[in-house]
């Protein structure tokens, strides 16, 4: 399984990114959640590797990637931008959460080099207020940040990081050690850890607010969603709006899925069919 960690500049800037698979293969590029890096798709990377050149991109500010000056959808959209350039041939593109909104506004273009689009629970409406306070996050971002500014004053080492996301209390009870890996855990601890701040001094509708939700999809997309009342961050009253959008999108409800299907034991296999079925059917 070939794999190597490369880096481009995009304008001034340097993006990290890790590669998978033969170079005659079918291309796929796996984008990020905002509190995550490329390292969370490396099981996924390295299963689809065996059919697929696939591409994991850490977005400006996080895992390997240069701290930025600004940091909002369209500067995280034109990271993805400058990553199908450099690809330079038709991309599948799967992202989840702030990926999953990238996914989409890529999915808006008439670019060639984007072949196809699912997005996982995308954060699609989180530049609207009344629809960002529909979600969760307003409450889940604002202990978020509380806790990566405590971790960062005390200097705390991975291990203190890794604990932190291993005893948070999940959504479907327990805590996430108990729904996920090992592996899991530490790219989240380790992606925390290396984020930049700054990626969070902007309220959240002001990072997304440039995006356009009234435009139609131009390339072929498929949309995951998730469980409202377990975190989910695209709802119910998402779904309406998208539709209204896009009438023939395809949607999939993961009934009972928290935020992280790709990520934890009780949802991994059914993404795996649905990720199959995309990266086949598309």
């Amino acid at each position: 399984m070939p794999m190597n960690d490369i880096s481009i500049d995009h304008n001034g800037l340097t993006l990290a990114l890790s590669v998978y698979g033969q170079p005659e293969f079918p291309p796929v590029l796996l984008l990020h959640g905002i509190s995550n890096s490329r390292d969370v798709w490396y099981d996924w990377a390295v299963e689809l590797s065996a059919r697929y050149r696939v591409y994991t991109l850490d977005f400006r500010g996080h895992g390997h990637s240069a701290r930025a000056e600004h940091y909002g959808i369209a500067e995280y959209v034109s990271d993805a931008e400058a990553t199908l350039a450099a690809i330079g041939a038709p991309t599948r593109v799967v992202g989840h959460s702030l990926g999953g909104v990238v996914a989409g506004a890529l999915a808006q273009s008439e670019s060639r080099l984007v072949h196809s689009v699912l997005m996982l629970d995308p954060a699609w409406y989180f530049g609207l207020p009344e629809e960002f306070e529909r979600t969760v996050y307003p409450r889940r971002f604002e202990l978020l940040i509380g806790l990566i500014t405590q971790l960062r004053a005390a200097q705390a080492p991975l291990d203190d990081w890794y604990a932190a996301v291993a005893h948070t209390r999940h959504p479907s009870g327990g805590v996430f050690a108990d729904h996920m890996g090992h592996r899991q855990i530490l790219s989240h601890a380790s992606a925390l850890q290396r984020q930049d701040l700054a990626c969070w001094a902007r309220p959240m509708q002001e990072v997304f607010a440039t995006l356009d939700t009234t435009q139609p999809f131009r390339r072929p997309t498929r949309l995951i969603r998730c469980d409202a009342t377990l975190g989910a961050a695209f709802v119910d009253e998402h779904a309406v709006l998208i539709q209204a959008v896009n009438p023939l999108l395809d949607i999939t409800h993961y009934v009972g899925s928290d935020h992280f299907p790709q990520r934890t034991y009780a949802f991994a296999e059914r993404f795996r069919g649905d990720l199959d079925r995309f990266l086949r059917d598309a």
